[in-house]
C-alpha cells in the first residue's frame, strides 16, 4: 500500500502538523482574529455600500462566523 492510499483527504491532523512545522502552532487563534475582523470589515463595507445586496452578507455574517470556527477549531486537531 502506498503513502498516499493510508493518507485521509482533507486531514486537518496533517494540516495541523504541516502548519506547526511552519511554526503556526497558533494558527487556531490567528484563524478566528482573521474570520472576526474580515466579518466585522465586511458588515461595515456593506452599511456603507451604495448596493442593497451586500446587505445580506452582514445579516448572515454570524451565522457564517460560527460555523467558520467549528472548521477553525479543528485546525489543531482538537476539539476545544
Amino acid at each position: 500500500m502506498d503513502e498516499k492510499a493510508e493518507k485521509k483527504a482533507y486531514d486537518l491532523k496533517d494540516l495541523s502538523e504541516k502548519l506547526k512545522a511552519r511554526g503556526l502552532d497558533m494558527a487556531e487563534e490567528a484563524c478566528l482574529i482573521l474570520v472576526d475582523e474580515m466579518a466585522a470589515w465586511v458588515v461595515e463595507s456593506a452599511a456603507i455600500s451604495a448596493t442593497p445586496f451586500d446587505d445580506v452578507l452582514a445579516v448572515v455574517m454570524p451565522t457564517l462566523k460560527k460555523e467558520a470556527a467549528k472548521y477553525i477549531d479543528k485546525i489543531d486537531g482538537q476539539v476545544g
